[in-house]
């Protein structure tokens, strides 16, 4: 599990509800949960982001943002730089073709699909562009994962508007046909305490919209995009690697070349364990 997006989904949880808490009467008030609110938000989002987007490619993306909460391991510069010094020792001791005993044991399919192409092709810029429509397409793919979020964050605050909206005018409505009927003389003798608590009843679809966007869309949108970021950052330095190895460059070289890639307190690591 990702620690960090329950911990921070529970903290927001938690302080939105303790925003909530109404410590006069010691409870959550009953208007906060309007069941017809709640469908107006999400189902008026889930129904744009039908119409914007493959019903495929929904549920597709919805089991795509399960990453969001799923502590997914990401290999990192060092590790990825050790395995390149390792397999460059190989291929230099017994040609690059020796490297195809060993793809079984790489696990990033990127890195295992980019050193197999190494081996079969000759031609450096076949390999390179190769490679770069591999990266290119990965990050096709994770994007409209997180543009579809990014979108149902901007759907949720409108449908939030019109529910409030919608409220509004069935509030207006009410008094007008209850002020009409039995007139003036005969309303209730604090009309203004049920005008505001109607208010409050509309207003509450608003506070949906603003909550689901800020809290979950966005969020997972931005986990997604933050995770796409890191794998393309290793990718980019395979990419690297691989373009080395072809070249048959020596292991020093490809070292120097890939800690470029690394974060300082990553080099000095690196340096110190070397």
């Amino acid at each position: 599990m990702d620690l960090a997006t329950i911990f921070g989904l529970l903290v927001g949880i938690g302080l939105v509800g303790f925003g909530m808490f109404d410590s006069t009467n010691g409870e959550i008030p009953p208007t906060f949960f309007r069941l017809q609110g709640i469908a107006i938000v999400v189902g008026g989002t889930f129904a744009a982001t039908l119409v914007n987007y493959r019903f495929s490619t929904v549920i597709q993306m919805f089991r795509v943002a399960g990453q969001a909460f799923i502590g997914k391991h990401q290999q990192d510069t060092l590790e990825v730089i050790r395995q390149f010094i390792d397999l460059s020792k190989l291929s230099k001791k017994k040609g690059l073709a020796e490297l195809e005993k060993v793809l079984p044991k790489i696990e990033d399919s990127y890195m295992c699909l980019g050193i197999e192409y190494a081996i079969l092709e000759k031609d450096k810029n076949r390999l390179e562009i190769f490679l770069n429509n591999e990266l290119e397409n990965m990050i096709k793919r994770h994007q409209r994962g997180w543009e579809l979020f990014y979108n149902m964050g901007s759907y949720a605050p409108a449908f939030g508007l019109l529910g409030t909206v919608m409220g509004l005018i069935l509030m207006m409505h009410g008094e007008a046909t209850s002020s009409s009927v039995a007139g003036y003389a005969t309303q209730t003798s604090d009309p203004l305490h049920g005008l505001l608590q109607n208010m409050g009843v509309a207003l509450v679809t608003t506070f949906y919209g603003v909550l689901m966007s800020n809290l979950f869309f966005i969020p997972i949108a931005g986990k997604l995009q933050n995770r796409t970021n890191e794998e393309v950052h290793i990718c980019e330095m395979m990419k690297t690697g691989i373009m080395s190895l072809h070249q048959k460059e020596h292991w020093m070289i490809i070292q120097e070349k890939l800690i470029t890639f690394a974060d300082k307190e990553s080099r000095e690591l690196y340096r110190q364990t070397s």
